[in-house]
């Protein structure tokens, strides 16, 4: 039988929430696609380590695998 492996622990985290203003919202939400992260708080979580400078927790953004199929 085969076990499903999921994604590493990330370790230890804590709950913070925010409400920022729309404008603010869409603009954050439009550089996290495109920086490549999978979530806003992934993002949210590298901004803040590079601002803190502990860029040793910054998640780092998820590379979309492109397949080369053929037409």
């Amino acid at each position: 039988m085969k076990t499903k492996q999921g994604r590493p622990h990330k370790g230890t985290r804590e709950l913070m929430v925010t409400r920022p203003a729309a404008p603010l919202g869409a603009a954050v939400r439009a550089s996290a696609e495109r920086e490549g992260y999978d979530s806003i708080s992934e993002y949210v979580a590298a901004v803040l380590a590079q601002h803190e400078k502990l860029p040793q927790y910054a998640p780092r953004p998820h590379q979309k695998e492109v397949l080369d199929i053929p037409a």
